[in-house]
């Protein structure tokens, strides 16, 4: 990214407007009437004249992670649009960068710009009043390279398979929820297992830093190490991704996003939502369960990966490959914004949810593959 100005015009007056780049997206400069599509969904898309329009999309997030509009941005372009708008109802008006759905890199079709959810409201009753909207984006993509960080722990050799731990290492801005907390997370766990005596560890742990998660779906994540690695990942037994650990605010089991989604209720301030997701073996969410309350508040339970997930590049796509998987994650709206800073983090709420992953690792450990994937 280079260059970017958004300018919203009311009356033939510019106003610049603050806005972020979603990720990857086409560059390119225009101006184009503004047209108001709700959510994005494709019945939004459908009802309305978008052909050579910008779109204005309203996002909201289920969870504080799962965007309401993940195909709107390919849709759109699909249906004639020029160029799109979105906020992710981060709060105070910040923006919350995020990629499209799925990212085609040089053949993403038009430029998108994430704004401020109050800003988005301008554009809203700009669209309603027949204004128009300019942007200009110079960006382009360039082949980098970047390295896992791998730590290999041996086992005593009493049970086969692996057990493997990771953490992405790449974020937005300062990143202290996502995701230096699950970093910190990884280190900690591998520092406690490797103080054990080898005798103490039937089997074999990998601890694994990965990079390029927030590139875009379906880049970076563990895909990379995936490509090299076919053979070891017949050898896993459970696949933990730490993310989202730990963050400012009261943890609860809260509404899931829905309720304040629909517009009946708002959340309470500071919407800090934990969940597990784990692939369809009850095992993993029995052996979690009793650490889970121990530590942390009450949790939502989804063992629906990798049908929904989070982090389609990370358990997902462990979940694809039928690795039973595990992610203890939480929410909260200034993940992805400039606010995601190191005071925002309680180190004693931290500490908690990796002694949970670690006691949960503990019980796993002398598990043989059937338990673990036993459908009792």
């Amino acid at each position: 990214l280079d260059d970017w100005q958004v300018q919203l015009i009311e009356d033939g007056v510019p106003v610049e407007i603050d806005s972020f780049p979603v990720w990857s997206t086409r560059g390119g400069t225009g101006t184009a009437e503004l047209v108001d599509v709700g959510l994005g969904t494709e019945l939004e898309l459908m009802a309305r004249d978008i052909s050579g329009k910008a779109v204005v999309v309203t996002g909201r997030a289920l969870l504080n992670v799962f965007a309401t509009y993940p195909n709107t941005y390919h849709r759109a372009a699909e249906l004639g649009a020029v160029a799109m708008f979105v906020s992710s109802d981060a709060p105070d008006n910040l923006i919350r960068p995020t990629s499209s759905g799925s990212n085609l890199l040089d053949d993403n079709a038009i430029p998108a710009f994430q704004l401020g959810a109050q800003d988005l409201a301008r554009l809203r009753r700009a669209a309603r009043d027949g204004g128009s909207i300019s942007w200009q984006l110079d960006a382009r993509h360039v082949n980098g390279t970047t390295h896992d960080v791998i730590g290999r722990l041996p086992g005593s050799g009493e049970l086969s398979g692996t057990i493997l731990v990771t953490a992405h290492y790449d974020a937005w801005f300062a990143g202290a929820l996502d995701n230096a907390t699950g970093v910190a997370g990884l280190i900690g766990l591998a520092e406690y297992f490797a103080a054990l005596t080898q005798a103490e560890r039937p089997r074999d742990m990998l601890f694994l830093g990965v990079t390029g998660h927030d590139a875009g779906y379906p880049y970076g994540g563990v895909n990379q190490w995936l490509e090299k690695n076919q053979h070891p990942v017949d050898e896993l037994e459970l696949f933990m991704n730490l993310d989202h650990l730990a963050a400012k605010g009261e943890e609860h089991l809260g509404t899931t996003g829905i309720i304040d989604m629909l517009g009946l209720v708002l959340e309470r301030p500071g919407d800090e939502e934990r969940a597990l997701f784990t692939t369809a073996h009850p095992a993993l969410i029995r052996k979690f369960m009793p650490h889970i309350l121990k530590f942390t508040p009450l949790t939502v339970v989804l063992p629906t990966v990798p049908s929904v997930t989070a982090n389609g590049d990370l358990e997902g796509a462990m979940g694809e490959l039928g690795v039973p998987s595990v992610n203890l994650t939480m929410a909260t709206p200034h993940y992805h914004t400039e606010e995601d800073t190191a005071d925002r983090i309680p180190a004693e709420q931290l500490s908690r949810a990796v002694k949970a992953h670690r006691d949960f690792l503990l019980d796993v450990l002398p598990m043989t593959r059937g338990q673990i994937r036993s459908p009792l």
